[in-house]
C-alpha cells in the first residue's frame, strides 16, 4: 500500500484540474458575495447560484478587465480558469475578465476572442513592426464607396505625392466582409513593392464594426508579411483588429498621416541642407584663400631684394590671384546651379511651369489615353487649383 503526503495529494489534484482543457478557459455566470478588496489590489469573493458556491479570485493584473463589475449581490459573467489552492485546500475560480449579465452576446464574444488571441500572443508588442518612413507603395483595404477611401487618398497625395497607392476594395460590414477583408490583405502583401497596408472603415455601431472583431481578420493581420495600420471607426472605437495591427490609428485620415511624411517639412529640411552646404563650401573657400595669402606674404619676406626678382614675384602673385578669383567664381556658380536644380524637383514647381496632373474622380492618375473613355469625368490639377472635365 502506497501512502501519500497531503502535499502530494494536493499537487495531484491541482495537476488534474490544470490539465483539464475544459477548465482552462471557461465562462461562468452567478452572483458575487463576500467581496474583499485588500491593499494588494487583488479581489477575493464567493461566486454562487441557488444550489452551489465556489471561491473566486481576480488578481491585480486582470482587474482592468471589468473588476468594477464585482459588487456584492451583482449578477455577472466571469471568464477564467479553475485550479486548486493547496494552502487552503480549495478549488477556486480564477477570473480573467468580468462582465455584467445582460452585457450582450457580442460583448461576451468579443471578450472571449480577445482573451484567446491575447493568450496566443497575437497582441504581443514585441512583434509590432515599424512603419517605413518614406513608403514607395501603400496598400488600402476598405469600401470603394463612402468618404473613407477619398479621405485617405486625399491625405496621402497632399502629404507625400511620391507614393503609389494600391487600392483593394472590400465590403466592410455584413456576412461577406470578414473574408473579403482578409483576402484583400493577402492580395496586397503579394504585390511587389507594397510596404504598408491601411485596413479600415468609418464609424458605426458595434454591429457595423463587427467584421473587424472576427478571428479571420485578426489572423490575416497577424500573418501579414507587410506592416498593417488599422483605422476602424472613431477614436473611441477599439476592435480586435486594432489589438493585432502593428499600429492603430484613431481615424482613417490619421492612418494616412501616420504612413507618410509631410512634403512641406521635407522641403524645409532640403532647403536647410542646401543653405548649410552652401555656407560650408564658401567657408572652406575663404579659409583656403586666407591660407594661400598667408604663404604668399611669407614667401615675399624670404625673396632676395632684387628688382627683377620682385617683379617676377609680382607677376606670379597676379596670376595666382586671377586664378584664385576665377576658381572662386566657378565654385559659386556651381553652388547656385545645384540649388536651382534641386528646386526644380519640387512637384509644385512642375505645376508652376505650366504642367498639369490629370486624374480620375477617384484621384487615380491617368497615364494614357487608353485609361479613359468617352463620357469619363476627369480632374485636372494646376498650380492654383483644379477643375473637372468630361471627355467627348
Amino acid at each position: 500500500m502506497q501512502i501519500y503526503t497531503v502535499s502530494q495529494l494536493s499537487n495531484y489534484i491541482k495537476t488534474l484540474l490544470n490539465e483539464d482543457l475544459y477548465l482552462r478557459d471557461i465562462w461562468v455566470t452567478g452572483e458575487v458575495s463576500s467581496l474583499s478588496s485588500p491593499s494588494s489590489g487583488h479581489r477575493y469573493f464567493n461566486f454562487k447560484d441557488n444550489d452551489s458556491e465556489i471561491r473566486a479570485v481576480m488578481f491585480r493584473g486582470n482587474t482592468a478587465n471589468g473588476a468594477d463589475n464585482l459588487i456584492d449581490g451583482s449578477q455577472v459573467n466571469i471568464e477564467g480558469y479553475v485550479s486548486y489552492y493547496e494552502v487552503r485546500g480549495q478549488i477556486q475560480l480564477y477570473a480573467r475578465s468580468v462582465m455584467p449579465v445582460g452585457a450582450g452576446e457580442l460583448s461576451v464574444e468579443f471578450e472571449k476572442l480577445r482573451s484567446q488571441l491575447q493568450a496566443e500572443g497575437l497582441f504581443d508588442p514585441s512583434r509590432k513592426r515599424p512603419i517605413p518612413v518614406y513608403p514607395k507603395k501603400i496598400g488600402i483595404v476598405t469600401s470603394a464607396s463612402g468618404a473613407v477611401i477619398h479621405d485617405i487618398i486625399t491625405t496621402l497625395e497632399a502629404r507625400y505625392p511620391l507614393t503609389e497607392i494600391v487600392f483593394c476594395p472590400s465590403s466592410v460590414q455584413g456576412d461577406e466582409a470578414p473574408v473579403e477583408i482578409a483576402d484583400g490583405i493577402k492580395i496586397l502583401q503579394q504585390i511587389p513593392g507594397v510596404e504598408v497596408i491601411i485596413v479600415g472603415r468609418g464609424g458605426g455601431s458595434s454591429e457595423d464594426l463587427w467584421a473587424f472583431n472576427t478571428e479571420i481578420v485578426a489572423r490575416a493581420i497577424y500573418a501579414s508579411q507587410v506592416p498593417i495600420v488599422s483605422a476602424v471607426g472613431h477614436e473611441t472605437d477599439t476592435t480586435i483588429a486594432d489589438y493585432v495591427a502593428d499600429v492603430r490609428a484613431a481615424t482613417p485620415t490619421a492612418a494616412a498621416t501616420i504612413c507618410t511624411p509631410d512634403k512641406n517639412i521635407l522641403e524645409q529640411e532640403i532647403n536647410s541642407f542646401l543653405f548649410r552646404s552652401a555656407n560650408a563650401t564658401l567657408t572652406s573657400i575663404n579659409e583656403a584663400e586666407s591660407l594661400v595669402s598667408f604663404f604668399l606674404e611669407k614667401m615675399k619676406n624670404y625673396l632676395p631684394d632684387i628688382d627683377v626678382q620682385r617683379q617676377k614675384v609680382d607677376d606670379i602673385l597676379e596670376r595666382v590671384n586671377l586664378s584664385l578669383q576665377s576658381f572662386l567664381q566657378i565654385q559659386k556658380e556651381k553652388t547656385k546651379t545645384q540649388i536651382s536644380a534641386l528646386s526644380t524637383l519640387n512637384p509644385e514647381a512642375v505645376l508652376k511651369r505650366g504642367y498639369a496632373i490629370v486624374t480620375t474622380q477617384n484621384a487615380t492618375p491617368i497615364m494614357s489615353t487608353k485609361s479613359i473613355t468617352t463620357g469619363s469625368i476627369v480632374k485636372t490639377r494646376l498650380q492654383d487649383g483644379e477643375f473637372e472635365s468630361k471627355v467627348l
